[in-house]
């Protein structure tokens, strides 16, 4: 609480005031405990709970000027509608529980679904070479599950995982781009079987590092000419795993060229524009995407926010202007595992992103007063407009409770869900 808080008589609250409520969230209609007054309506609600003072919070109001020479506006009547107001409120706060513990259940169920793709993931990198057909048969019972998600939904909700484990940077690396890549094939309304073939391609993208020493792998400072020499031999030595495995044309081609880019600069054989094909095209912006997020150096790895903003200001020409575009609409301008500020002073992360509603994310929002495993959940799309993201934070510029309250991760996981299934299944978009 900030130390300028000072309580106020109930008639002196005005649109524009920043409060804070001495009362369990339980006991209020109000999303949150502190926020800043800014309609009509809220006023009535704040009337109908019978305080007879507030506490006001002046260095956060946004009071507009008054007239000093204007009598003071007589004290505010109980109105008989008041009464009416009231008895909603406990059924308001009882439907915002309803919808935070389905929230919860939500995010624990897609948690439970990333668990096990990577479970699979990581059994794929170790049986590749004992067992390629039954490796290939499982990587694509698990592509078929995601691409359900997307195809067999009409509203598909990106999580943000807050699982961790040691050592599993490939595995998690390999999933990410794989739903990512997913993602962008469904949203650029490729085919069923365009979007499972990315998906198969963006699991086995980095097969070829297997042959790279953990050495280099794992090197957190800049490599020499030769170890960047030898890390670039990957996607050849990816495609002779995969052909002696027997994997699609497909998926050898996006193993081969999954670091070329647009501009040119890629490698290994700096192809351009035309040369590179649609496939390889999402899978390299997703596995960009992901590297900058999720750095071998966890010092080095960009925010979400970030990375968007590094691939889209100052890399555009090495990304097909489509696939980014998409990237952006999807993702959101605060993708999850974001910091952000909202308009009403609270300090959030951003859990997941409504496909299609960039700007209206859920966030986990910090409050001193709720302990965090009951963490308020806003999902700001049906917040109304009075509500919104006014700017990102990093990490490092929270203070210490705040920090250890949203315990934001070093590693950025996420995964897909869907809120509501079509009757009749997609089977093909074109």
């Amino acid at each position: 609480m900030s130390d300028d808080s000072q309580l106020i008589a109930i008639d002196q609250v005005k649109i524009g005031m920043f409060i804070k409520l001495d009362l369990s969230w339980f006991e209020h209609s109000f999303s949150m405990n502190s926020f800043k007054i800014t309609n009509p309506q809220q006023l009535k609600e704040l009337q109908a709970l019978n305080l007879k003072h507030i506490r006001y919070i002046p260095s956060k109001s946004d009071l507009l000027p008054t007239n000093q020479n204007a009598k003071p506006a007589p004290p505010q009547q109980v109105l008989p509608e008041q009464a009416k107001i009231f008895e909603n409120i406990v059924e308001a706060k009882k439907a915002r529980f309803e919808k935070l513990m389905k929230q919860r259940e939500e995010l624990a169920r897609c948690e439970e679904k990333f668990v096990h793709a990577a479970t699979v993931v990581r059994s794929i990198g170790k049986t590749i070479f004992s067992q390629p057909a039954q490796t290939i048969e499982e990587a694509g019972k698990l592509v078929d599950s995601i691409a359900e998600i997307f195809l067999n939904s009409n509203d598909t909700v990106m999580h943000l995982i807050q699982q961790s484990s040691a050592n599993e940077e490939l595995y998690f690396h390999a999933l990410n781009v794989s739903v990512l890549a997913m993602m962008l094939a469904n949203e650029m309304k490729c085919t069923e079987s365009q979007i499972k073939s990315v998906g198969m391609a963006a699991i086995f993208h980095d097969l070829g590092k297997v042959n790279i020493p953990d050495k280099i792998l794992n090197k957190t400072d800049a490599l020499t000419k030769p170890e960047q020499s030898f890390f670039e031999l990957h996607p050849h030595y990816g495609v002779e795993v995969g052909q002696k495995a027997g994997l699609p044309k497909i998926v050898l081609e996006v193993i081969a060229n999954h670091h070329e880019l647009m501009d040119g600069s890629g490698y290994p054989q700096k192809l351009k524009g035309d040369a590179i094909r649609m496939p390889t095209r999402i899978v390299t912006i997703a596995n960009v995407y992901d590297n900058l997020c999720n750095h071998i150096d966890p010092n080095q790895s960009l925010t979400p926010h970030e990375a968007l903003s590094t691939m889209y200001a100052h890399r555009r020409a090495q990304f097909d202007p489509a696939i980014m575009a998409t990237m952006i609409k999807s993702l959101g301008v605060y993708p999850p595992g974001t910091i952000v500020r909202l308009s009403n002073e609270a300090i959030g992360l951003v859990m997941n992103v409504n496909v299609g509603k960039p700007l209206r994310p859920r966030v986990l929002v910090y409050d001193a007063d709720i302990p965090k495993e009951d963490a308020i959940i806003l999902d700001l799309a049906e917040e109304g407009s009075d509500l919104s993201i006014s700017a990102s934070i990093r990490p490092g510029q929270l203070p210490k409770a705040i920090f250890d309250y949203l315990n934001p991760r070093k590693r950025v996981n996420y995964y897909f869900d869907s809120k509501s299934k079509n009757k009749n299944p997609i089977n093909n978009v074109a």
